[in-house]
C-alpha cells in the first residue's frame, strides 16, 4: 500500500485523498473542533480530496469542500467510546474500500483500544496530530493512575504505528521522541495558526454595544479554556491591582474548562463583580466580537506549561495578533517564543502577578507601544501562521514522510 501511495504521489503531486478522524476527549470552548475545520477547510482548498469522520452533533455545520460522514454512536463514557471506535473503523474501511485512502491523518486520541492495529491491517498511512500532553493533562485533572497507565500505553502504540507526527509545540515535540522513542525524521512542529479573515476587525464601538459592555471602559481579554495550565488565578491579582492603584478597567473571561466554577467563586467573594466577568462558552461565530471589543489581549500560562511546551506559542495568541490587539504574554527567558515575541508582544514572568500589573499598565498608558505591537503580531501572523500555512506545511509534510515511508 506504501508503494502504491507514493505512486500516487508522484503521478498527482500534492493531490491525495486524504481522511481526517477525530474524537475530542478534552475540547474546551471548542477549540479543538475548530482547529479541525480549519485545517479540513484550508486541505479542501488546497485541491485535496478530504473525509472528515467525526461525531454526530456538527451535522448542523457546512465545512466547505469537505465530505462529512457523522459517528451517531459515540460518547464520553467507556461503553460510548467503544460505541464510537467501533462504528467509526467500519466507516473507515468502507471509505477505503470504495476510494483508497492516501493518507489517514488522526487527532490523537486518549485510549483507543485498537487503532493502531485496524490501519495496520487496512495498509494505510497514518499521520499523527498532537495538540498537548495529554499524560500532563490527565495529572492536572487529576484522573487515576490507571487511566493514566492506560493513555501511555494506548500512545505508545498510535506513535509506534504512526508514519509521522504532527506535534503544535517544540517542547512536546521532543517529549514524544524521547519519551516513545520516535525517531526525529518522523516528527514535524506544527505550530498551529489563525484565521485572519475570521478575526478581521470591525467597529470597536460596535462589537461593544453588541456585548452591552461599556463604550469607553479599556477592556482586558482573557479567551481559551478554564484549565489548569491556563494561570487566571494570577490574571485576577493581577488586575486587582490594577483597580486598586485607580485604573479604571474591565476584564472579560471568556471560555469554560474545570476552573470555571473555582473563578467565578472567586471573583464573586472579593467583591470583584463590577471589574471582572466571566463571559462563558462563546461560538466560534462570535468570538471576533469580544476580540473586536478589547483593548488588550491576555496569555497567562503557568511556568509548567511554558517548560513543557519549551514555549508559549498557542493558538489564541495568533487568535489575538490576527485581531490586532497588542498581548501580554508570560514566558521564561531563552525559549525560542521569547525571541520571536520580543517585538510583538509584552512578556512578563510566568506567575508574577506584580509584574503583569506593571504590563498592563504600561500598555494602557502607552498608546504608541500599543499600536507598535499590534502592528507587528499582526504581520507576523498574516505572514507565517494562517491555517492556509499550516495546511501547506501539513501536505509536505504528508508527501514526505509517505514517499521516505515506501
Amino acid at each position: 500500500m506504501f508503494c502504491r501511495a507514493a505512486q500516487t504521489l508522484k503521478e498527482f503531486k500534492y493531490f491525495m485523498h486524504i481522511t481526517y478522524l477525530a474524537f475530542v476527549e478534552i475540547d474546551i470552548s471548542n477549540a479543538c473542533v475548530v482547529h479541525t475545520r480549519e485545517m479540513c477547510e484550508q486541505l479542501a482548498e488546497l485541491g485535496q480530496d478530504v473525509t472528515l469522520i467525526m461525531p454526530q452533533p456538527l451535522t448542523m455545520q457546512t465545512w466547505l469542500g469537505v465530505r462529512h460522514i457523522w459517528v451517531r454512536l459515540w460518547g464520553f463514557s467507556r461503553w460510548q467510546k467503544w460505541m464510537f471506535f467501533l462504528e467509526s473503523a467500519w466507516r473507515l474501511w468502507r471509505v477505503h474500500r470504495r476510494r483508497p485512502i492516501q493518507a489517514l491523518y488522526v487527532r490523537e486520541m486518549d485510549r483507543h483500544p485498537f487503532l493502531a492495529q485496524f490501519v495496520k491491517w487496512l495498509g494505510v498511512p497514518m499521520v499523527v496530530e498532537v495538540n498537548g500532553w495529554s499524560l500532563d493533562d490527565w495529572r492536572l485533572l487529576e484522573v487515576s493512575s490507571r487511566k493514566s497507565r492506560d493513555s501511555e500505553h494506548c500512545q505508545r502504540q498510535l506513535f509506534k504505528a504512526a508514519t509521522g507526527i504532527m506535534v503544535s509545540t517544540r517542547g512536546n515535540a521532543e517529549k514524544v521522541i524521547s519519551h516513545y522513542g520516535i525517531p526525529r525524521d518522523n516528527v514535524q512542529v506544527q505550530e498551529l495558526g489563525t484565521n485572519i479573515e475570521h478575526f478581521r476587525g470591525v467597529d470597536k464601538v460596535l462589537a461593544r454595544q453588541k456585548l452591552g459592555v461599556p463604550l469607553h471602559t479599556p477592556i482586558i481579554l482573557f479567551a481559551g479554556s478554564f484549565h489548569p495550565h491556563h494561570d487566571l488565578t494570577t490574571l485576577l491579582a493581577a488586575h486587582a491591582e490594577l483597580i486598586s492603584q485607580g485604573f479604571e478597567a474591565l476584564l472579560l473571561l471568556v471560555g469554560d474548562g474545570n476552573q470555571r466554577a473555582i473563578i467565578q467563586q472567586k471573583i464573586e467573594s472579593s467583591g470583584w463583580s463590577r471589574h471582572m466577568k466571566v463571559c462563558g462558552v462563546c461560538p466560534y461565530d462570535q468570538v471576533p466580537t469580544y476580540f473586536q471589543a478589547a483593548d488588550i489581549g491576555v496569555v497567562p500560562l503557568t511556568t509548567n506549561k511554558v517548560h513543557q511546551q519549551q514555549g508559549s506559542f498557542s493558538s489564541k495568541l495568533w487568535d489575538y495578533m490576527a485581531s490586532s490587539l497588542p498581548v501580554v504574554v508570560t514566558d521564561l527567558p531563552h525559549t525560542s517564543s521569547s525571541k520571536l515575541l520580543e517585538d510583538k508582544a509584552y512578556i512578563v514572568p510566568p506567575e508574577d502577578a506584580y509584574a503583569m500589573t506593571k504590563g498592563l499598565i504600561e500598555l494602557l498608558e502607552n498608546h504608541q507601544l500599543r499600536n507598535t505591537l499590534a502592528t507587528n503580531g499582526h504581520e507576523y501572523v498574516r505572514a507565517h501562521r494562517t491555517w492556509r500555512r499550516a495546511a501547506e506545511d501539513t501536505v509536505s509534510f504528508i508527501e514526505k514522510r509517505l514517499v521516505e515511508a515506501s
